[in-house]
């Protein structure tokens, strides 16, 4: 049979791996109904329709589910094969990625494993940029985003989930007012990031009644909060990824073996329509072994 038009075939490829015309639109630069049309002139075509379309989402046809995976592989070999011709006659943009990073997995966890990115890739330049966890979208024209999130859009990749847990300096375990209980954080002063709101839930799972979890101040920047509890100003509640570091160097300790898990996780997210770079490759790949060291030592895997 006669070849169906390319940009038809884009269009549906599109709209099948992001399962939204609207994404897809926006991907290709073009408009919704334009999408449309296209997925129309393809299912004419091929005689057959593609999606089964309903009143608020397009759900593909099991034929349709096979062809599309097809085209994703041929789409991603042809985008291979322009980006190794591209480096060839640009060698810079293979070298470079743009990254927006939540504030506390950058300061807290990643910068200091940044170095040994470095030294084992050390032609890949890396733009570093960093968002607070209010600001969601963090820089849209970054070639990767790591957000902290409880969003399940399907373009975002789960790096870890998160678990959180008190901990302190290791002299207030010491003297007979050390807390040996959770319920012995009564007579704590309790360290809050940005709203109360974490240590009251986690009171709420312990089973601890009767005991103020709103007392102590608040700290809008989480660093902050980690830093006063590593000087030993009290008892701060945090997760996996912000402790791995300060519990290994023993510059805080976790009191109780309690951890409850939270909604939110660190998410990977690559720029809609960009274009995956020899830099963006490798950083993605390095990445993703950390967090599976970073799972495994803090026993999650």
């Amino acid at each position: 049979m006669k070849l169906p038009s390319l940009n038809a075939i884009r269009a549906f490829e599109a709209a099948a791996r992001l399962r939204s015309f609207k994404s897809a639109a926006d991907e290709l630069r073009l408009t919704p109904s334009a999408v449309s049309r296209h997925i129309r002139s393809l299912e004419q075509a091929l005689g057959t329709d593609l999606f089964e379309r309903g009143i608020r989402q397009v759900t593909l046809t099991p034929k349709a589910t096979h062809y599309a995976r097809r085209l994703s592989t041929a789409f991603r070999s042809i985008e291979n094969a322009t980006e190794e011709m591209d480096s060839h006659g640009r060698p810079e943009a293979a070298r470079r990625a743009s990254l927006s990073i939540n504030a506390t997995f950058m300061n807290l966890w990643l910068a200091d494993r940044l170095p040994q990115f470095r030294a084992e890739h050390p032609d890949c330049e890396l733009d570093v940029a960093i968002h607070d966890d209010e600001n969601r979208g963090g820089n849209p024209s970054a070639d990767l985003r790591v957000l902290f999130t409880a969003d399940t859009d399907p373009s975002l990749v789960q790096l870890v989930a998160l678990a959180v847990f008190p901990v302190c300096a290791p002299s207030l375990l010491e003297g007979p007012q050390a807390p040996k209980r959770p319920a012995d954080l009564a007579r704590c002063r309790l360290l809050h990031e940005n709203t109360t709101a974490w240590w009251e839930e986690w009171f709420e799972k312990e089973g601890l009644t009767g005991l103020d979890a709103r007392s102590g101040p608040i700290f809008h920047d989480p660093a902050l909060a980690v830093r006063e509890a590593v000087n030993g100003g009290g008892v701060a509640l945090i997760d996996n990824i912000m402790a791995q570091d300060l519990l290994a160097s023993g510059r805080l300790v976790a009191p109780f073996r309690g951890r409850h898990a939270i909604a939110q996780s660190y998410c990977l997210q690559q720029r809609s329509g960009s274009r995956s770079t020899a830099s963006i490759r490798l950083f993605r790949k390095w990445l993703l072994a950390e967090i599976d060291e970073h799972k495994r030592v803090m026993g999650l895997a």
